[in-house]
């Protein structure tokens, strides 16, 4: 983590080196403009020196730097500005040599009055103005060829050496704020283009009319300081209406791109960024309070969100945000280029120049400040409205990070649910073919044992050796339907089950099933009937093993829970309602019954009734699970329905359809 001492040395040597491209820039430029001005001084050196028109011009470029100054855009504010005014007079009515140096001393005279400029600032300035002098000189008697300054050509030369003044201005400060910066701005240069050159033409017209009186009409030059007024009055209504749009137009662009960011840390950058833009200010941080005396914040600088951890020793100036909503600081205004000596402490807890600080709303129990420090104008200041901006800023960038934040952990977590489900399908696969696998292994002896013991039952025995052969033999006849019940299950839960689709004589079928259990039915003094509705068709479409299957369990399952004396009974009939064509099997029985809280989940693998270990009906659980599963294999449904102690009926609806017409749609295939 960066110390406190690196990161108050990193701005200083930062600015070191800024200060010295900003000279070597102004150097660049007084050579220029020296070697452009040097054959009109060589040629002629009595007119360079000033004369009544020369300190009559002098106030004029003065007062025109003044409004400069005071009607600021964004890093500059040479786009609206009066000087063309004393610049067409200076070329109309001065020598080269003369017009360069007036507008110098009278530009740098405004500076030093009404900004209080000096130092490096204050010289680049200077070496910018001589170089459009000079540069609008060259290019207006380059033009006019010593002919009538107020004809056609005379108001041509005059607009191409404004434009060409207004050119070099926008280029020198975007020149300088680019290599200071480290990154090139062109939307500088192309808003100082565009307003400027409207207000290049407008002034430039005013100072040809102010001009033509003063060579036609002197007495009439007094009404022109209305229209001088008047211009200046409009031009703070245009740029506070200009700032106005341009900063709708950054709080819609904030809010598209926070809204399009998709990351916290995006979010966090484009909130820094909009930030500043929007607020005119150099700096901006993003700071979370960790406790009372230690703060994290995050700093946008070098195209890199670096993130530091800051000890507080004092409450800093943006502290009480935390409090009062939006803060507002402002230190006294010193000359602009007077640096303050960097303290051994981090840029966030060094008061500014100038600051507005507001507490981010709706992030939750984590608190965030946001913070932008030191206006980029230079005569100006955060004012009321910049302060309701700013407390409308703060509440969407808390809104766009918390629900970046929520985002994220919505990613986060379904990450985690998508791992957590290829383990879990991992875990199951794994499962089934384990199921599957031992099943086979555990049912090719168990086969062979049940087939000895049938060998040795037709051996002479005694009673003792036949009941205990007996009691083996149900024994395995259970354990080989827990085998196939397992198989079965592992099958249909890997989904690795099929149907087998074709026609089958469903009366056939049913008696079958019925003459298969009618035999226990009598043994165990249950009454059991099967009843097949005539309606019901002979010939159906159907997996006949797998209907045999459903039935077989739930009838067995009828007969094992129901007491002697009971009854059991299995009815078909069609499906009589609007679902569509088919069957309906219905199995009910008079045994132990359901109560309604067991009777949904009973189809649940491994679910019983009664899960005791001393439970009076042996089972796994699996029967009923393996009825549902394969009733909706084959597009079906199965209920059930029943009273505790009076007994129980399950109802299985089939989409079997006649020979000859298709399956419902749904309905699976091989």
């Amino acid at each position: 983590m960066t110390t406190a001492t690196e990161n108050a040395v990193s701005p200083a040597r930062t600015e070191r080196r800024g200060t010295l491209i900003i000279w070597l820039l102004a150097g660049a430029m007084v050579t220029l403009a020296a070697l452009i001005t040097a054959p009109a001084v060589l040629d002629d050196p009595g007119s360079t020196a000033p004369d009544v028109r020369w300190f009559a011009l002098l106030p004029l470029f003065a007062l025109a730097e003044i409004v400069v100054i005071h009607l600021p855009t964004q890093h500059n504010a040479h786009g609206h500005t009066l000087r063309e005014i004393p610049a067409v007079l200076g070329l109309t009515f001065l020598a080269p040599q003369q017009y360069v140096s007036v507008y110098v001393v009278g530009a740098v005279l405004g500076l030093v009055v009404a900004a209080r400029m000096r130092g490096v600032k204050l010289a680049f300035n200077a070496a910018m103005f001589a170089l459009e002098a000079a540069l609008g000189a060259l290019t207006y008697h380059a033009i006019l060829q010593g002919g009538d300054p107020l004809s056609p050509v005379g108001w041509l030369a005059v607009l191409v050496a404004v434009l060409v003044t207004d050119l070099v201005s926008a280029g020198a400060v975007t020149a300088g704020i680019s290599l200071t910066e480290g990154a090139f701005d062109g939307e500088i240069l192309r808003e100082a283009l565009r307003s400027g050159s409207v207000a290049a033409f407008i002034n430039t017209c005013i100072a040809l009319l102010v001009a033509t009186l003063v060579l036609v009409q002197p007495s009439a030059l007094p009404l022109l300081g209305v229209v001088v007024v008047l211009l200046v009055l409009a031009y703070r209504v245009y740029v506070s209406l200009a700032r106005g749009h341009a900063r709708t137009h950054l709080l819609y662009r904030f809010v598209d791109r926070t809204s399009s960011a998709r990351s916290v840390e995006e979010v966090v950058e484009v909130v820094l960024r909009e930030a500043a833009d929007l607020m005119y200010a150099e700096r901006s941080y993003l700071v979370e309070v960790v406790d009372e005396q230690q703060v994290q914040y995050q700093a946008f600088t070098g195209g890199t969100l670096h993130t530091e951890a800051v000890e507080l020793l004092a409450e800093p100036w943006w502290w009480s945000a935390l409090e009062a909503g939006v803060v507002q600081h402002e230190a006294p205004r010193r000359g602009h280029d007077e640096v303050p000596e960097h303290p051994v402490a981090p840029a966030l807890t060094t008061p500014p120049r100038d600051g507005l600080a507001a507490q981010l709303r709706g992030t939750g129990s984590t608190r965030y400040l946001l913070v932008v420090c030191d206006r980029s104008f230079e005569k100006e200041t955060f004012g009321d409205e910049d302060v309701q901006v700013f407390e409308a800023l703060a509440a969407h960038a808390g809104v766009a990070i918390e629900r970046a934040r929520i985002v994220s952990d919505l990613q986060t977590l379904a990450g985690e649910l998508k791992t957590a489900r290829d383990t879990a399908l991992a875990v199951s696969e794994a499962k089934s073919m384990f199921l599957a696998n031992m099943s086979h292994e555990v049912r090719t002896p168990l086969t062979t044992v049940l087939a000895a013991g049938e060998l040795l039952n037709e051996t002479p025995l005694d009673e003792s050796q036949v009941k205990l052969l007996g009691r083996m033999h149900r024994s395995g006849e259970l354990l080989l339907s827990l085998v196939e019940n397992l198989l079965d299950f592992s099958r249909i839960d890997a989904g690795h089950a099929t149907l087998h689709h074709a026609e089958l004589d469903l009366r056939a079928m049913v008696a079958d099933i019925a003459d298969a259990h009618e035999p226990r039915a009598q043994a165990e003094g249950i009454a059991f009937d099967c009843v097949v509705d005539p309606r019901v068709p002979s010939t159906v479409v159907g997996d006949r093993t797998r209907i045999v299957q459903v039935l077989t369990n739930l009838l067995g399952n009828a007969l094992k829970f129901t007491a002697e004396g009971g009854r059991v009974r299995l009815d078909v009939r069609p499906v009589e309602d609007d679902s569509g064509p088919g069957v309906r099997f219905t199995v009910s029985d008079t045994g132990i019954g359901i109560d309604e809280d067991h009777q949904a989940s009973i189809f649940t693998a491994f679910s019983q009734v009664d899960g005791s270990a001393t439970r009076r009906y042996a089972g796994t659980g699996l029967g009923l699970a393996i009825c549902k599963q394969l009733t909706e294999l084959m597009g079906g449904v199965i209920t059930v329905a029943g009273e505790l102690g009076v007994g129980s009926t399950f109802e299985v609806r089939l989409p079997l359809v006649t020979s000859g017409t298709a399956p419902p749609p749904g309905t699976p295939t091989d």
